[in-house]
């Protein structure tokens, strides 16, 4: 089996979002005069993990949740004096500056490209991903970006695959292969829409429904290099 397409998640996948979320956060916590401990970074994650497993499930929409995960912070936090479209606001801007990429990620798509046709596909807020984007040297190896925001689709909906293989002119999904990090949007996509995936598991989970599983970035390179299939 040979692909020609690689559709691949941005966050946590090659960019290390965990690392830009906690600068961005913590930024925003001192820009707006909030507690800058980890009690406030913990609430914080909590309350954005299970937002965004309710835009997984269909329950709210990126619009919503882009104010609603700092609205539910201020009123835990007692802070009625600040608005929280105003906090969303300036975590999106500090959010929109850190690029830190993932071990392995610049060399995997160096790799690639030219190889296969690459597509970005990504659950993020396009303002921040637009942004980090225009500051990372993976940008000139993109073939095609897609963002939820902008389509108004989110992972595990598999249009947003499909949205993916159209921009990339894919006309056989048998020659696509999908690679992220999460079991709950990037594998279940690629599965609904009949497309082969890799999981980039990080945290060591083991057993998932992807077609392929890499520990690292590195190991993925050196599984799709075992695939290619030159474009024309």
């Amino acid at each position: 089996m040979k692909y020609r397409y690689l559709l691949v998640d941005n966050d946590n996948t090659l960019m290390d979002f965990n690392l830009a979320e906690r600068k961005a956060l913590m930024e925003t916590l001192e820009t707006c005069g909030l507690p800058v401990d980890e009690a406030t970074c913990t609430a914080y994650h909590h309350i954005n993990d299970a937002l965004w497993k309710a835009l997984e499930r269909g329950e709210t929409t990126q619009k919503l949740l882009k104010v609603e995960r700092f609205a539910r912070l201020l009123e835990r936090l007692g802070r009625t004096d600040l608005d929280a479209a105003e906090v969303a606001g300036q975590y999106s801007n500090h959010l929109a500056t850190h690029d830190d990429l993932l071990p392995g990620a610049l060399e995997l798509l160096e790799a690639i490209h030219g190889q296969m046709k690459i597509a970005l596909v990504s659950n993020g807020v396009s303002a921040i991903q637009r942004g980090r984007l225009s500051r990372s040297p993976i940008l000139p190896l993109l073939d095609a970006i897609i963002i939820s925001e902008e389509i108004g689709i989110s992972k595990p909906d598999p249009r947003m695959i499909d949205a993916a293989l159209t921009a990339l002119g894919c006309e056989d999904k048998a020659q696509a292969v999908m690679l992220g990090d999460s079991l709950t949007a990037d594998i279940p996509a690629a599965i609904a829409a009949g497309i082969d995936s890799i999981y980039l598991d990080h945290r060591g989970q083991g057993s998932s429904p992807a077609t392929y599983t890499a520990a690292t970035l590195a190991e993925a390179r050196a599984l799709l290099t075992e695939f290619l299939h030159p474009v024309n």
